[in-house]
């Protein structure tokens, strides 16, 4: 059951209804009732007035004993269900699901077309229509700020920053030196456009390098929870349009992500390295300075990435080699320490 404190269910939805928002899904071959459809659950979980999905094959035993009344599947499954569960076919599932929760559930809490008494909003500022600025949020010169969005309690805003529309800003979060593209959403205490870490040694004494680059974030861009990007030295910082960038992400001054590509939490991206578009680093991947990935580059979880990799190459380990050559060295390594003298 979805907690009512932090979120409101927009149901019941009709199976009809359900099937027409999703559009992509192949409706069920069988005759079945249109029934009221009050939840989403997991197979395990799900009663006759839920719905549920599948997308991983490894819990496709649960739609033999699940009591879901309609479960989106993929297209092609054919184990066995549940004889009083619909199935609902789609060419992906996980996707599908993901549509439905936005037919199902919204947040309780709404901001309503406001700035705060407590805010602090420079006179040169440019705050657009229908926009939420939180308690305590400073926003200093010249900044802009698309229609439609919202900034939470502590946020700072730097002078001259432009913001698109539609942004969700979180609590505590610190912009600086940035021009964001529409629809960003910057999860809380991320920081954008601070110094990198830019130092040039003489003598035993590390000079810091004035950084005169910004930082660039094209649209429909995610920013998670505590990770920082910071701007460019001489080359702008650029993160490209449809990123999702998670929590506890290190980005280093002038790296440049590519249309739609995922780093996932705890990576780190020294400086001025290039990734290409839709790569995808796993969780604790460190990429070292200057390197370029090429256009749909993977790299496995704890990766360490020390050269440049070709387009569409995945590779694992660290040093990272190619996907297969890491599965056989960690087969061998097993293999070495089997045969050791006891």
């Amino acid at each position: 059951m979805v907690n009512s404190n932090f979120y409101k269910n927009l149901g019941p939805r009709k199976l009809t209804a359900i099937i027409d928002f999703l559009q992509d899904v192949i409706e069920p071959t069988k005759v079945h009732e249109d029934i009221a459809i009050h939840d989403i659950k997991i197979l395990q979980e799900a009663s006759s007035n839920d719905i549920s999905f599948l997308s991983n094959p490894k819990y496709s035993d649960f739609l033999k004993t699940t009591n879901a009344a309609a479960c989106i599947v993929p297209k092609d499954f054919a184990g066995e269900v549940n004889p009083n569960t619909v199935l609902l076919r789609a060419a992906n599932s996980y996707f599908a699901y993901g549509k439905l929760i936005d037919f199902f559930y919204a947040p309780i809490k709404s901001y309503s077309a406001k700035i705060m008494k407590s805010a602090i909003v420079a006179d040169s500022a440019t705050i657009g229509k229908n926009c939420y600025i939180g308690h305590n949020v400073v926003i200093e010169d010249d900044v802009v700020i698309g229609d439609n969005s919202t900034v939470e309690t502590g946020s700072f805003i730097g002078r001259g920053v432009n913001i698109g529309r539609n942004a969700k800003i979180e609590q505590h979060v610190s912009i600086d030196y940035s021009i964001i593209g529409e629809n960003a959403v910057i999860l809380a205490g991320a920081k954008i456009g601070q110094d990198g870490f830019g130092f040039s040694t003489e003598k035993g004494v590390h000079h810091k390098i004035f950084h005169t680059g910004i930082v660039k974030i094209g649209n429909n861009v995610e920013i998670g929870a505590n990770t920082t990007i910071d701007r460019g030295s001489l080359q702008d910082t650029v993160i490209e349009d449809l990123c999702r960038i998670d929590n506890l992400i290190q980005i280093g001054h002038s790296v440049r992500i590519g249309k739609g590509s995922i780093v996932v939490a705890q990576a780190g991206i020294a400086g001025s390295s290039i990734l290409g578009k839709y790569c995808v680093l796993g969780g604790q991947v460190g990429i070292a300075g200057h390197l370029n990935l090429g256009d749909g580059v993977q790299v496995a979880a704890q990766g360490g990435v020390a050269q440049s990799i070709e387009a569409g190459k995945i590779v694992g380990g660290s040093p990272a080699v190619p996907i297969m050559d890491w599965h056989r060295q960690s087969i061998i390594m097993k293999q070495l320490l089997k045969k050791r003298p006891k």
